[in-house]
């Protein structure tokens, strides 16, 4: 019985804590030679992006629709920080993000996004 127990906690908790890894970000993003980055919304944070399948489809639609070198995309999508060392251009932004699901994206950037 406390075997089971244990085991029942441990998925519990794995789950829990699964749920919280992951937050929502909305910002731009851009993409070209030397560049991978998200800014957020509102601010000054840039990150170096990171995804794997999460950001293909959403990647394939910027090189086919960008009508200018470093043109910025809306981008809505869960993920989290990376704490990873970094070197290249990426250790010119304030930190890795990695893209776990994409929600939205779109060349049209809300007034509210600046």
């Amino acid at each position: 019985m406390k075997m089971y127990l244990a085991i029942l906690f441990y998925f519990i908790s794995a789950s829990i804590f699964a749920a919280d890894y992951d937050k929502s970000y909305v910002g731009k993003y851009s993409w070209g030679p030397e560049t991978h980055s998200f800014t957020v919304c509102n601010s000054k944070t840039t990150y170096w992006v990171s995804f794997d399948w999460a950001g293909v489809e959403m990647h394939e639609f910027y090189k086919k629709n960008q009508s200018k070198p470093y043109q910025f995309m809306y981008l809505r999508f869960r993920g989290h920080l990376l704490d990873e060392i970094v070197d290249g251009f990426a250790a010119d932004y304030d930190g890795l993000i990695r893209i776990s699901e994409i929600k939205e994206y779109s060349f049209v950037i809300p007034d509210s996004c600046k």
